[in-house]
């Protein structure tokens, strides 16, 4: 195995960001047993086949994930992002989920999914700076869920192995209302990767997330089993959070399961601001957060625990 080393890859080859993806996926499934994963994609297509609208997600654990909502301001108001939204909820319901959850800013949708049955658990605020904040909201599927409304006036389809290029349009639109409504330059997100490798290459760990303004969000962490317990998870973390402050973050937070690295976190300074219960079924999922600068984040930000 040789010298380990943490290293820094903004954007990194493709294959070490799936090595890590993949370690993580593997301990979810090997501590829960459930393997069943589906990608989740329907798309707004235009009269020339351009994408005006998306929902991108994943299901996993009886969970539906909604990623990413978008259509183009053209077309909003005529229900589309609703129609969209039936759409995934009546897949996931095929594939046997009880549950739906998301994110979404305070400049973005979240009267839609209220009008939808989501709530509110658990609130950010001055995400990613003030006075904006992030929700966070879940609800039950129902078999009894109305079906789609069947849009006519443009084609919705399903495509749950789309294009790098139709996910990027949905993820662009995203973005650039996001930076119009809350008025940030461009730039102000970034992603950041950091790395355990061997003196031959072999990705043996990692720590990848991205940077917004006052926040960092760690997506994902992931230390190989044979290296567990040394001190790598907590250096990968520390990593990017010097990262983070270096970049001008004050804040962090995560997501992470029952069965992953909560006590790691809380050592770490995170504190818990959401928990879903029954997420997998069995047990639990937490949002947790930090306030850089060893001071309490409770004395710094409001949050909600729903």
């Amino acid at each position: 195995m040789g010298d380990l080393k943490i290293i820094g890859e903004p954007y990194p080859p493709q294959a070490w960001s799936e090595t890590v993806i993949r370690g993580v996926d593997n301990h979810n499934i090997a501590v829960t047993g459930l393997s069943d994963y589906y990608p989740v994609g329907f798309f707004v297509k235009g009269r020339g086949g351009e994408v005006v609208g998306g929902l991108l997600g994943d299901i996993w654990g009886g969970w539906l994930y909604i990623t990413s909502l978008w259509v183009s301001e053209p077309l909003r108001g005529r229900g589309y992002g609703v129609e969209l939204m039936a759409r995934a909820h009546q897949y996931a319901i095929e594939k046997s989920c009880t549950h739906a959850y998301l994110q979404t800013g305070s400049y973005e949708a979240r009267p839609l999914y209220e009008k939808l049955g989501y709530n509110v658990y658990a609130e950010l605020k001055n995400h990613p700076a003030p006075p904006h904040a992030r929700y966070f909201l879940s609800k039950p599927l129902e078999k009894s869920e109305g079906s789609p409304l069947h849009v006519k006036e443009l084609a919705i389809v399903m495509d749950p192995y789309p294009s790098r290029n139709a996910e990027l349009v949905v993820r662009q639109g995203i973005t650039a209302h996001a930076n119009a409504a809350i008025g940030l330059p461009d730039g102000e997100w970034s992603p950041f990767n950091f790395f355990l490798r061997d003196d031959a290459g072999e990705i043996l760990g990692g720590a990848l997330g991205n940077c917004w303004n006052d926040w960092m969000y760690l997506a994902y962490l992931w230390v190989d089993r044979s290296l567990r317990g040394n001190g790598y998870g907590s250096n990968l973390v520390t990593t990017a959070e010097q990262h983070a402050i270096a970049k001008g973050c004050s804040n962090a937070f995560l997501g992470t399961f029952s069965f992953q690295a909560r006590p790691l976190y809380e050592k770490l300074g995170y504190h818990m601001f959401g928990e879903e219960k029954d997420h997998p079924k069995g047990h639990s999922h937490y949002l947790m957060t930090k306030r850089f600068g060893g001071e309490s984040q409770a004395k710094h930000q409001d949050t909600k625990v729903g």
